[in-house]
């Protein structure tokens, strides 16, 4: 992502599959996948802050369930 300015992001995920297609700043810079040791490290070293997740479910109709900050909200298809 952008370094510096980036204020938002989108996360498009496909509905067939609950997979992540594609995450991308306000300014379509895609963001940067981490490996687990990078993961890890930033767990280690800095102070951070659970915010959300993604569920995924289908039974029909299929569901996105994204939890973010205590707000969950359901998209379903």
């Amino acid at each position: 992502m952008t370094k510096g300015g980036s204020k938002y992001m989108k996360i498009k995920i496909s509905t067939e599959t609950g997979k992540v297609v594609k995450v991308v700043d306000e300014k379509g810079n895609k963001a940067d996948e981490l490996s687990a040791a990078e993961l890890q490290q930033i767990y280690d070293t800095q102070a951070a802050t659970h915010i959300g997740e993604i569920l995924y479910t289908h039974s029909s109709p299929g569901c996105v369930i994204i939890r973010i900050g205590g707000t969950a909200l359901r998209i379903c298809f």
